[in-house]
């Protein structure tokens, strides 16, 4: 026990600083080590900063929805395909199998006030499975030919078969929202730029009246409010319209040009 004891003692002796400027040395280095180690804690569990609210205005208009390729070719697609859907609804033994459970959802969520169909319609998307874009072929109708896709936004049948990212998500819940009342103008699909992230991301923004708070759901079943969130807006779309959130911001803050923007926000 005592041999123990001195070897302890020894290491502490080794390890003392020196009496005098070596002391003050070593009692200084401890304290900014300690305030350095303070810092670092608070900026690990600091919350990300809020951003601005998205304003669900005339901000940033750029044109109709049509000047979109990928968007109206989505429309269109959603345009076909949605008599499949409207014939599963009538009757249930007309329903294929990727549409029997959102056939549930939406005879039930009819009954419901529009926040209560707003929680329903966005959990039941976000249970479905999450897949990165992969490429596919689809034939044009211009060329006849088969043109390879890296990203197309998904129509709520393609969804419903596949799942998709987190731009399918906001477009499902967009058309599924449709299908139950809510208008058009009350809905955009934005697409942002997550600075926690450091990477695009697609949510769904939806006014429910005209003095409500705007609110952005999410593809992990959050319903953010307000400024409450780490976006910085790049645009938006719903069927009649596109913003142009960038360049918004860039005229707002005296910056020549969106891509100028880009470069220094990013």
């Amino acid at each position: 026990m005592s041999s123990t004891r001195n070897r302890q003692r020894q290491k502490g002796d080794q390890g003392r600083p020196a009496q005098g400027a070596g002391s003050a040395a070593g009692v200084f280095s401890a304290v900014t080590a300690s305030i350095a180690a303070l810092i670092t804690t608070l900026l690990l569990t600091l919350p990300a900063a809020a951003g601005e609210p998205y304003l669900f205005d005339s901000t940033g208009y750029l044109g109709e929805a049509t000047l979109m390729p990928d968007w109206a070719d989505t429309m269109r697609r959603e345009a076909d395909q949605a008599p499949a859907l409207d014939a599963c609804l009538a009757e249930e033994t007309a329903c294929p199998r990727h549409y029997r459970g959102l056939r549930h959802l939406l005879l039930k969520a009819t009954a419901l006030p529009p926040d209560r169909q707003l929680s329903l319609v966005s959990h039941y998307v976000n249970r479905r499975r999450y897949r990165d874009d992969v490429s596919i072929r689809v034939e044009s109708p211009l060329t006849e030919a088969a043109v390879k896709y890296r990203s197309r936004w998904a129509t709520v049948e393609e969804f419903m078969r596949r799942g998709g990212d987190c731009e399918d998500y906001a477009t499902t819940k967009y058309y599924l929202l449709r299908r139950l009342g809510f208008r058009a103008d009350q809905l955009r699909v934005v697409v942002t730029w997550d600075r926690g992230e450091r990477g695009y991301h697609a949510i769904l923004a939806v006014k429910l009246d005209e003095d409500a708070e705007v609110l952005l759901l999410e593809s992990d079943n959050r319903i953010r409010r307000g400024g409450r969130h780490r976006y910085r807006f790049i645009y938006s779309v719903n069927e009649e319209s596109i913003w142009d959130h960038e360049a918004a911001s860039a005229s707002a803050s005296r910056i020549p040009t969106a891509s100028q923007n880009k470069e220094t926000t990013a």
